[in-house]
């Protein structure tokens, strides 16, 4: 399984403090969220979503966008594991409850930006 990587330039990417990081004005490297990459499978329908923080253990900051339409909105984490692997490897899918099929552990591609 792919990942979509749709990727498209985060809304925040352009402005005067969009080179700013960590206070440090003039600062030349990126936004740490300079782009938007879809982290869902390649067959998704619907919107791209990509995400940016854990708010608390039950909720997590995502940007979802189709098109020029972009929010930021707040959904708790899928957290379904793999069943076959072995328990002291095993990881939670990191995307969002009830995200559209196939979880974070079952890509065999790498994110890209």
């Amino acid at each position: 399984m792919y990942h979509c990587n749709a990727s498209d330039p985060s809304p925040w990417s352009e402005g005067p403090d969009a080179r700013s990081i960590a206070g440090v004005p003039g600062n030349e490297a990126p936004h740490p969220h300079h782009r938007l990459v879809c982290e869902l499978n390649r067959q998704h329908h619907g919107k791209h979503a990509y995400f940016l923080c854990e708010l608390s253990r039950g909720s997590h900051l995502w940007v979802r966008w189709e098109g020029e339409e972009v929010a930021c909105v707040i959904l708790r984490p899928c957290g379904m594991v793999d069943a076959t692997a072995d328990p002291i490897r095993r990881e939670a899918c990191t995307l969002f409850a009830d995200h559209s099929p196939g979880h974070s552990w079952q890509f065999s591609d790498m994110l890209q930006d």
